[in-house]
């Protein structure tokens, strides 16, 4: 399985898009961490939306994406870690396409 690590900020729309694809295009049940880097207002519907789905760090306040990334990657679970931008949009079967050719 796949931790996939989305460290966002002022994007909620693009976020809302990057997860609905990770969810509904994985295969297998991997693992989502959204890290918001200081922007919770903004970004709190989609978190709402996803938090049955998702793991969610919040930073009070903004300390930029490399430590947003970093405490992400800390907090994941599994031994594979996948780092996006929440722009990102998954295609259909991402991760056994990622998976099959890791091995």
């Amino acid at each position: 399985m796949i931790s996939v690590v989305i460290p966002t900020y002022k994007e909620p729309d693009y976020l809302d898009v990057c997860i609905e694809s990770i969810l509904s295009g994985q295969k297998h049940k991997n693992e989502v961490v959204v890290v918001v880097d200081g922007t919770k207002d903004i970004n709190q519907q989609v978190l709402d939306k996803y938090k049955d789905k998702i793991t969610a760090i919040v930073f009070e306040e903004n300390y930029g994406q490399i430590k947003a990334t970093n405490i992400g990657v800390c907090s994941s679970s599994n031994k594979n870690i996948l780092i996006v931008n929440d722009d990102n949009v998954f295609p259909k079967d991402w991760d056994s396409i990622l998976l099959g050719n890791y091995d």
